[in-house]
């Protein structure tokens, strides 16, 4: 859980200290003890703020349209969640 909650990276170029784009995860209760995951970039989440100043070019760009995800994971449970890690640390492993 930890390693997908924290981020080590340089925040002024939006990249991980590997050169990938920042990403940080969202999980959500579902209801009915369903749990789901959706990645944001940083950089995404981000430019908004140079567009938002009045008489902008794009300051009609509405704010909902910086949180579309980057990658929608299924609904799990946290049975199904402790399954699928323990699958991708045995896959690294090998």
């Amino acid at each position: 859980m930890l390693s997908q909650n924290l981020v080590h990276g340089d925040a002024l170029r939006m990249r991980t200290h590997d050169g990938q784009a920042i990403t940080f995860a969202e999980w959500g209760y579902l209801g009915k003890g369903k749990f789901q995951r959706r990645d944001f970039r940083f950089d995404t989440l981000a430019q908004p703020s140079t567009f938002s100043a009045e008489g902008m070019l794009f300051a009609h760009l509405g704010k909902h349209e910086i949180f579309t995800p980057e990658k929608t994971y299924p609904p799990m449970t946290m049975s199904e969640l402790a399954a699928a890690a323990l699958g991708d640390t045995s896959k690294e492993s090998m």
